[in-house]
Parts: structure tokens; sequence; C-alpha cells
């Protein structure tokens, strides 16, 4: 019995797997049939683009053959396309204000499913982001994240903090009411400045304070060069006056031995 047993549930476990990879080839399946494009647009103005691309598919004879438009709060600024062909996705976006840059293709779904999956938002959520209330009294209002829900709680409000009021309001609010704007940018520290320590050479540091405020030195140094230069003008005064002098001698000498006509 046992080894009927066995070979009976060989058979399961082998179809089991058998499912798996036929499952894993048909998700590979669908990627490779699925084209996605990506357009970069202004932030915050994705809704309204959605609504400018679904009035121009109304009034167009011929609309592209666009599959499906998807926007991501994680991804601010893009919109997904779903299309067989670049060129329906130009169509979709011609003329349309707050579209910039180019068309972004060959984009697999691999790639940006953890962004596409729907997920609460105090998942991605954190401290500081910025956030708009799209519900309730305060929707359109920009708010600051100031404390999130603990994990071990299953309430899913988060505490903000409104930026365009005059007063500070906090009030508590449903996480699925917001949407990020924003997300908080660390402030950079602070590089300390470096201290230039200048060190004095042995002849120059001083022993005690009172003679590092001394000017004795610097006096007596002043004093020597001064008198040196006084002594150095009184010699070259005493020399000139010297040789003045000897010159008149001479001169007079000169005088006398011209006036004598000899013995």
């Amino acid at each position: 019995m046992t080894e009927q047993e066995e070979k009976y549930t060989d058979p399961q476990t082998e179809e089991i797997d058998a499912e798996k990879v036929i499952s894993e080839a048909q998700t590979e399946e669908i990627e490779d049939l699925t084209t996605l494009f990506a357009v970069r647009t202004t932030i915050n103005q994705e809704s309204n683009i959605l609504k400018q691309i679904f009035y121009r598919f109304r009034i167009l004879d011929v609309i592209p053959d666009i599959k499906a438009m998807l926007v991501s709060p994680l991804l601010p600024g893009y919109i997904f396309f779903e299309a067989p062909q670049k060129r329906d996705v130009q169509i979709a976006v011609q003329g349309i204000p707050h579209i910039k840059g180019r068309i972004v293709q060959n984009i697999r779904l691999s790639e940006i499913k953890h962004v596409l999956l729907p997920r609460s938002v105090t998942e991605y959520l954190e401290e500081g982001d910025t956030v708009e209330i799209i519900s309730g009294v305060f929707e359109g209002a920009r708010a600051m994240v100031m404390r999130m829900p603990h994990d071990t709680s299953s309430s899913e409000e988060v505490v903000v903090r409104l930026l365009q009021e005059e007063t500070p309001i906090t009030i508590k609010i449903h996480g699925d009411y917001l949407k990020l704007v924003e997300k908080h940018k660390e402030e950079a520290e602070e590089e300390p400045v470096p201290q230039i320590q200048v060190r004095a050479s042995p002849e120059e540091t001083y022993s005690n304070l009172d003679q590092a405020l001394s000017f004795d030195d610097d006096f007596e140094k002043e004093y020597e060069e001064e008198y040196a230069e006084e002594k150095e003008e009184e010699e070259e005064k005493e020399e000139d006056e010297y040789e003045d002098e000897w010159t008149e001698y001479e001169d007079e000498e000169e005088d006398e031995w011209a006036k004598f006509d000899g013995f």
C-alpha cells in the first residue's frame, strides 16, 4: 500500500510543478505582449492631463489604440500608457500642456510592478513629507506629515499640519485621503569650520603672559636703531667739517707761499 501511495503522490507533485511553470510562462508572455510607455509631465498636473486626453478621444475621428493609462503616486510627474505603438501615444499627448520631454519606451512591466500595485499610503509616507488632502473639508490643502501611525496599531490615521494657514493647525486624517506631493529632504550636516592654529617657533615662545604682552624688546630694538642712525649722521657731519677745514687750511698755505718771493 505504501508503494502505491508513493506512486500516487508523485504525479500530483509533478502536476503542481507543471502548473507553476505554466503560470510563470504565461506571465512572461503577458510581459512580452504588454508594451508600456512613459511620458514626463509637470508634477501635480497628471490628473488634469488625463482629463484632457479623455476629452480629446471624444472629439477625434480616429481614436489612438490606447489600452490603459495609469498614474502612480509613488512616481509623480509621469503617466504610463499601454499601447501597441509609440505613434498612438504621440497622438494622445500631442499639443497638451504640461507635457515635458520625449516618450520613454521599452519599459517592462516587472520594472514598475512594485509601483503599480495598490499599496496603503502609510507604507511609503514618512514624517516630514509634503502631502495634499484630496477629500474632506480641507480638500486641496497641502500639509506636512508630523506623525505616522505605529506599526502595531491597526489605525491608518496620520497627524498632519496644514501649511497654507496663517496659524499652524494640526489635524488627524485617514491615510487614504492623502496624496504624496514631495518627499522629505534630509538637511545636509553643516561641515565644521577648520580651525587654523598658528604655532610659534621655539625662539618666539613665551614662558609667561607678562613677557608675551611686554613691549620692552621692541622698544630696545627701536632705540638701538635710532641711536645707530643718529651716530652715523654725526660721524658723517664731523668728517665733512674736518674735510672743509682741511681744504681751507691748504688754500691758505698756498696763498702764503704764492706771496713769498724767497729769502
